[in-house]
């Protein structure tokens, strides 16, 4: 049996994905040069999304600002251009959140207006069309809520199915192929909020009224998929899933990657992501809470995440509903001071890793693991490879260690002769070649290491670096 001992240190992955920007709309002009691309469309595999013209795989790394309109266009800017420096690809807001319900934007407009308040207010969406354009300059997709059907305050539950689809149709043509832009029918829009019957029919008019030339998603209520209530919607293109969030410690324990992988499993197959687990708060905690959740849900088989903080999703100090800072303390006195967090600095390394080994053939396996693994979320080992589950084809197999173990990985899914072992640190994004031509016994152990958290990467030595699409 083969033990991994240390040889030398790689170079830093960095792989920059550039991306092009071409359409138009009648609402908005095109993006400008560095924006994001043709817009998204699912895999064929049904489990990824891609760049609708190249067909490149797109991992989501998103951040959650649900109440962005709360802030100022020169505001907004400083934002952007934090979420762009930090690798992030995509902001998630919604429109009239303040929180959750018909509130206006920091220019006093509501987004809706008219008797039943399912016509677009012209001036608002003026703002709204330069918040769009603005994050289009800064390659980052806008994953924009038409409304939120929450616990507390949402306003979608006060419409009616026919008003909806009057609502959902006119947002829907007014980005109709703008190529940033992914509709959300509703934030939390699921029983026990609100009747499906009125989320299905704004997803369609959405969809309708873009001409499906834009993805359409669903916020479940937590802990669910969307799928658990709208898997035959033919509106839907990909899942939300959201695990027990909020910034109480004991949601690090919610097995969040179970959401996805369930979702990976089932008979209706649509990609899939973690839209939120737990919020960070504060500007010191321990990053390794966030990087857990996201490599475990990744693993299993997402195709993006959605990285939250208290102070950001509410634009602290806008929110000030006794309801939720009782329960959800901000930790910082303004959103600016939790924009730059030892978390937000190291998510996006994530996507170096996922780029630089095979993307779109990559499956959840938790067969992978002979021993070592763990018996909790904060120990786990989740593991991935690329090929056909139950057969030996595959290339390259990847397991995230959540915590210092050994850890025997079935290397007998290679047919590789000879394997290439390497260790990627999810902190700093460097990767450390163990090995280039370590012969393959069928399983491998890999040892203890003192730090945190790691990804061991094994390769089929002769295919090492391959870019299977």
């Amino acid at each position: 049996m083969k033990r991994l001992h240390r040889a030398w240190v790689c170079a830093l992955l960095q792989i920059v994905c550039v991306l092009t920007v071409s359409g138009n709309s009648a609402s908005i002009a095109p993006p400008g040069k560095s924006g994001v691309s043709d817009g998204l469309k699912v895999s064929n595999n049904h489990h990824y999304l891609v760049d609708a013209r190249t067909g490149t795989p797109v991992f989501i790394l998103a951040d959650t600002a649900w109440n962005l309109c709360a802030l100022r266009l020169e505001e907004i800017e400083t934002y952007l251009q934090s979420r762009e420096d930090r690798g992030f690809n995509t902001i998630m807001f919604a429109l009239n959140f303040a929180p959750q319900a018909g509130e206006n934007n920091a220019y006093g407009q509501p987004a809706y207006i008219g008797a039943d308040k399912t016509e677009l207010n012209p001036a608002y969406f003026k703002t709204c069309d330069v918040i769009v354009k603005k994050a289009a300059d800064h390659g980052l997709y806008v994953m924009l809520y038409a409304m939120w059907a929450g616990e507390k305050a949402g306003t979608m539950n006060h419409y009616t199915a026919a008003q909806l689809t009057t609502l959902g149709r006119a947002l829907g043509r007014h980005y109709q192929a703008v190529p940033n832009v992914i509709f959300c029918a509703g934030g939390e829009s699921t029983p026990r909020y609100i009747e499906t019957e009125r989320a299905n029919a704004l997803g369609q008019a959405l969809k309708d009224g873009c001409a499906g030339q834009n993805l359409v998603t669903i916020h479940p209520t937590s802990p669910n998929s969307s799928s658990k209530f709208y898997a035959a919607s033919p509106w839907l293109d990909f899942y939300m899933c959201q695990a027990k969030s909020g910034s109480n410690p004991a949601n690090e324990a919610f097995d969040a990657a179970a959401l996805v992988l369930g979702d990976w499993k089932s008979a209706s197959a649509k990609p899939t992501m973690m839209t939120e687990h737990r919020y960070e708060s504060g500007t010191r905690e321990d990053p390794l809470i966030q990087r857990r959740s996201m490599y475990q849900c990744v693993f299993a088989g997402g195709c993006g995440y959605a990285y939250g903080h208290n102070a950001l999703w509410q634009m602290t100090p806008h929110t000030e509903l006794p309801w939720m800072l009782k329960g959800w303390t901000p930790g910082v006195t303004n959103w600016m001071q939790a924009l730059d967090t030892p978390s937000v600095r190291q998510l996006h390394y994530i996507k170096s890793l996922l780029n630089a080994h095979p993307y779109l053939a990559r499956i959840p396996d938790q067969s992978l693991v002979l021993s070592g693994q763990g018996t909790n979320v904060a120990t786990r080992v989740q593991a991935a490879r690329d090929g056909t589950l139950g057969h030996n084809d595959a290339t390259c197999v990847m397991a995230y260690i959540s915590a210092p173990r050994t850890v025997t990985l079935n290397t007998g899914v290679m047919a590789a002769r000879k394997l290439k072992v390497s260790w990627f640190n999810p902190a700093t994004g460097a990767c450390e070649v163990m090995g280039g031509q370590i012969e393959n016994p069928g399983r491998f152990t890999l040892d203890k290491r003192p730090q945190d958290d790691w990804v061991a990467v094994i390769e089929d030595a002769a295919k090492s670096r391959s870019q299977t699409r």
